[in-house]
Formats: C-alpha cells, sequence, structure tokens
C-alpha cells in the first residue's frame, strides 16, 4: 500500500520585510518602519509650519522604540535624522545619550538635555529605565511631558523601551506614552529574523554564502546566545564578521 501522505510543513508565516530609506536599509519587526519615516517627515512638516505659535503640536516628532537592545534603535535614528532633515526641521544628526547620564541631574537636568540638543535627534537609551527604576521617575516623566506640550521642543526625541515594559511604562506614565508614537522593532531572538538580518548585512558587506555555508550559518544562528554587550544585532554581525575572516 502507498505511504500515508506526509502531513504539510508548518506555516512560517510571512516574509521577513526589508525597507530602505535615504540610502539605509532596515529590517521590520511588527511596524512597516516606511510608514514610521513617511509619519515622521509629515508631522515635522506640520511642526514647521506652525513655528511661532506656542502650541504643543509645534514640537518636532518624538517616538518610542520598542525593543531589545541592539535590534535597529541607531539605524531607526538616522533614518528618522534624514527624513526630518529633508523638511529642514533638523540637522540631520543623531545625538546619543544613556540614562544613566541624566540620573544624578534630575528632571531638570533632562529639560537641560532638550535643550542642548534642540535641531537634533537624540536617542536616549533606557527610557523605560529612568522613568520606572528612578526614585524620581514620575518627575522625570512630567519634566519630559512638559518641555513637549507646554512648550515647543525642537529636540526629537527617541526614547529606548525593553518590550516587557512598555505596560508598566504606560501605566506609570499614560500622558508621555500617548505623546510618543511606538515603534515594534524587530525580535532578534526569532531564527528567521536572524537569517533575514544576517543576509542584509553579508550584502552590504558584498559577502556571498552558498548553500553549505547556509546550513552551517542557520544551525549556529540557532544556538547563538547573547554575551555582555553582544546581543541582538550586534550578535549576529559580530558572528558574520568573524566567518567572513575564518
Amino acid at each position: 500500500e502507498p505511504p500515508p501522505p506526509m502531513p504539510p510543513a508548518p506555516d512560517p508565516g510571512p516574509s521577513p520585510q526589508i525597507v530602505e530609506s535615504y540610502g539605509i536599509r532596515f529590517l521590520c519587526g511588527a511596524d512597516d518602519i516606511e510608514r514610521v519615516v513617511t509619519e515622521v517627515r509629515r508631522r515635522g512638516k506640520w511642526a514647521k509650519r506652525l513655528r511661532g505659535n506656542e502650541v504643543s503640536s509645534a514640537s518636532v516628532p518624538a517616538l518610542l522604540l520598542i525593543g531589545a537592545p541592539s535590534s535597529g534603535q541607531r539605524r531607526v535614528a538616522r533614518m528618522v535624522a534624514r527624513a526630518l532633515a529633508e523638511v529642514e526641521v533638523s540637522s540631520g544628526e543623531v545625538h546619543g545619550m544613556h540614562a544613566d547620564d541624566l540620573r544624578d541631574s534630575g528632571p531638570d537636568g533632562l529639560r537641560a538635555a532638550l535643550d542642548e540638543h534642540a535641531g537634533h535627534v537624540l536617542l536616549l537609551q533606557g527610557l523605560d529605565t529612568l522613568i520606572l527604576d528612578h526614585p524620581q521617575g514620575a518627575a522625570f516623566a512630567s519634566a519630559l511631558y512638559r518641555a513637549r506640550l507646554e512648550g515647543v521642543s525642537d529636540t526629537a526625541l527617541l526614547g529606548t523601551c525593553e518590550p516587557e515594559r512598555v505596560g508598566e511604562l504606560s501605566a506609570a506614565s499614560p500622558e508621555l506614552v500617548t505623546d510618543l508614537r511606538a515603534v515594534r522593532l524587530p525580535d532578534l531572538g526569532d531564527p528567521r529574523l536572524r537569517h533575514a538580518l544576517l543576509a542584509l548585512l553579508a550584502e552590504e558587506r558584498r559577502l556571498t554564502l552558498d548553500a553549505g555555508a547556509w546550513r552551517v550559518a542557520d544551525r549556529d544562528l540557532a544556538m547563538l546566545h547573547p554575551i555582555g554587550r553582544l546581543t541582538g544585532a550586534r550578535l549576529v554581525e559580530a558572528y558574520l564578521d568573524r566567518a567572513a575572516t575564518r
């Protein structure tokens, strides 16, 4: 008798989406980054039209980047910076800062940091820890909210937040989270997304992997574990660079 039919293979789901904007390629998570950049550009145009009016809508856009460390925050920041530079509300530069740099300066220091980086994109790593773990967390959230909603902020703030802390952050400061456009970044613990990221990075480096190399890479990618600061995209990038040199 003929053997029974094989069960259908599980549906792997939709292929990971890679978009390109301003010469920067990005592996999307749950959100389409190309759409996010378009929204930022439109919001930037709107803010520019309202210049001279002391209304909250005149503040440049701000985003909440939801993802684990090294899941594309810097690439998104560069894309946003160039989109805002195109509509002439930003220099096109990205300035970085970690929440730890603001812990000792208090809420007034946060306001001062926003003023210091006016006209640029400020990537604030660990916004969730600043608000949820610091004794003055509520005051930090209030200071940031007032800077954007009660005045006109020329600093495009991109704050980062771990995925598992979004609900806690929203409960602690719903007004602030409502003001920040949430952007969900890719989960690079997913082997499919690691595969797609490795292919993207290899193409950027003009490297090719044959079928045998991909079999080894996919096996390795499924077993890679973060090592210190080597996590997310940095981990995949380090794996590729080491493989290429060997």
